[in-house]
This record gives structure tokens, sequence and C-alpha cells, in this order.
């Protein structure tokens, strides 16, 4: 379908180039409760037939000022965003390629994300919490690295263009509006140096990765307050318009796995991997942005918020029992979010 050139300006494909400075903050929380029940031998010489440790450890640092560039031609552009000032245990790397055209887009990020862990933990014997606790602060940084994939399809083609205030490459003449469907791929990992104290004091819990696939669709709107098109020559364009998008989604698929060290098999630690097929949950996307265009240049502000779950359970890995735990079960469950908001200037070539 082919764009109403009333609604939307589509000037050539151009180069461009752009600098952004953000303010960003993102996270994580992780919960684990494990459940050891006792073998009946040891039972009987006056164990208990239950031990259970619960842990709540979370990777949450203050707001970041965040630079970035980008490059693009067209529809596309490649982005790199790093972290101003800090040390090197607050670290906080993002890369990003878009193909966003006026019906459909397709958004790849990738995070890498690194600073000291907070924890707090309680274990318990015969199902009385409290006989051991302890909080803190893990020595060295934890880290949090997700990559997603975010693919946008709009209903009404013909007189909206979704990249017009977050790529810049159309213009929108008028105010539209379009129903959207959108689809998501998530890959995340949250993991914690195997020697701190907190993965001894849950059995050996190192790492939580996730996998998820998610459905859902919601609704896009351009406001344009002002517009004036350019004169034959290209020159004169100016342009302001703002966007809201909100699309809730369905994760039909959420797998994620805890990775456990295991210190008493023969002299060097070994890494026990367990799959768990998560419970069905709901995500979303929100997005709100400006842009102001004039002639080769123009200026955008844009805020996001992402967010995504994962809960599930397993049983305890037979490599983790020996001849006092019979089996026991892992109870785990996660939340990733991250928000943004950002001032990119831009030029086209």
């Amino acid at each position: 379908m082919e764009l109403n050139p009333s609604a939307v300006y589509q000037p050539a494909a151009r180069w461009s180039v752009a600098v952004s400075g953000e303010l960003h903050q993102a996270g994580a929380t992780q919960e684990n409760t494990i459940d050891y029940i006792f073998t009946e031998e040891e039972v009987a010489v006056g164990g208990s037939e239950l031990l259970q440790a619960y842990a709540s450890t979370k990777l949450l640092g203050g707001v970041d000022k965040v630079v970035g560039l980008q490059v693009g031609y067209g529809n596309l552009s490649l982005g790199w965003n790093h972290r101003v000032g800090g040390d090197r245990a607050n670290t906080n790397t993002s890369f990003s390629f878009d193909y966003l055209a006026p019906g459909y887009a397709l958004q790849l990020q990738y995070f890498d994300f690194r600073r000291p862990a907070d924890y707090e933990m309680r274990i318990g014997v015969g199902g009385d919490w409290g006989d051991i606790e302890d909080s803190g602060q893990t020595e060295k940084p934890g880290r949090m690295t997700t990559f997603i994939a975010d693919a946008f399809y709009a209903f009404n083609r013909h007189s909206f263009a979704y990249s017009a205030v977050y790529k810049g490459n159309v213009v929108q003449r008028r105010s539209a509006g379009t129903w959207m469907f959108g689809v998501k791929y998530l890959q995340g990992l949250f993991e914690y140096d195997p020697d701190e104290l907190v993965s001894d004091l849950l059995f050996g819990m190192v790492r939580q990765d996730t996998r998820q696939v998610s459905f859902g669709g919601g609704f896009s709107y351009n406001l344009v307050p002002f517009h004036r098109q350019p004169g034959p020559d290209g020159e004169g364009l100016r342009n302001l318009t703002f966007n809201v998008t909100a699309i809730p989604m369905v994760t039909l698929f959420n797998q994620f796995s805890s990775t456990m060290k295991n210190n008493f098999i023969g002299e060097d630690p070994v890494l026990t991997r367990n799959v768990i097929n998560g419970k069905l949950l709901v995500n979303y996307v929100f997005k709100a942005g400006a842009i102001y265009s004039w002639d080769r240049f123009f200026v955008g502000v844009s805020g996001s918020y992402d967010s995504y779950k994962y809960k599930g359970s397993t049983n305890v890995p037979e490599e983790m029992s020996d001849e006092f735990v019979e089996f026991g079960k892992i109870y785990s469950s996660g939340l990733f979010s991250r928000w943004s908001a950002s001032l990119k200037l831009c030029v086209k070539f």
C-alpha cells in the first residue's frame, strides 16, 4: 500500500548522523526459593525433613547519563550508547540496529549492564524461616545482558508513518493514528561471580537466563500541530509532530534456566544447567516522542519503558543431591525493567 502524499511527505533517502544524550535506568530483580527434602537416613539421626533457602538479588543503580551516536541511511540506522563517568564496576553500554519504514519496523537492541548486586537471604530448617539471615552487596560486579528484537506492523499504512517521530526519514503532514501489531523476542542473562558468598548460601546458584516470545496489539498516534511543506528546492521544511504508542503483549513462550555450581564433585566446581518452562505472562511496550524538523536538520525527544517477567519452578538437579538430600525444588521469578529519556540532534547529507 502506497502512502498518501497529502498525509505523509517522503523526501529522498539520505545519509544521516545523530548525536544524543540520554537519562537511563535499567535493573533486574531475581527471587529464588529452594526446598531441599532430606533422606530418611538423615531424618533418622535427628535431621529435619525440610531445608529452605530464599534469596532476593537486585541489580539496580541510579539514573545513568548516557551519550550516543547513530549513523543511518534512509530507513536504516546503527547506534551506540555508553554511560558517562563512573568506575569499571559500574558500566552501561548498548548497541542498536533499526529498520524503520513508515508502516512497519524492526528494532534490535543489546544491553550490557554491570554493577555490584544487592542481596538478601534467609535460610530455615523445617519451614522455620530466619535460622540464618544475611544481606549485603557482592564484592564483584553482577552482570545483566539483554538482547531484544521488536517488530511492529501498522494497519493504517496509507496515512500514518511510525518512523516520522523515531527516525525522521519521512514527515507526517497531518495527524493520524493506527492500530499496531507487535512481536517481541527477548533473551536475557543475570549472573554474579561464582565465588561470591550469595552463591554459596543459595546452594550454588550463579546464573539465570531467559528466552521469551511475545505477541500483542495496541495503538499509535501521530499528532501534527504544525507543518510547512518545503519548496521545489527542498528548503523551507518546518514540522512538529508528537507520537504516543502503547502495545500490551502476551508472552506465549517463556523458558528460562538456572545454573548452579557443585563444589563437592571432584576438585573443581561443576556447573549444572537446569531448564524451566515459565508461566504465561503479560508484558508491554510504551513509547512517546516528539520531533521538530527544519530543512536538513531535526531535533527529537523520546521516552520509552520496557519490562519483562519470568516465573516458574523445577526440581533440584540430581547432581546436587547426595546421601543427605533426596530431592528438592527450585522456585524462581524475576523482573527486568528499563526506562530512558533521550534528546537527539540529527543532520542529513
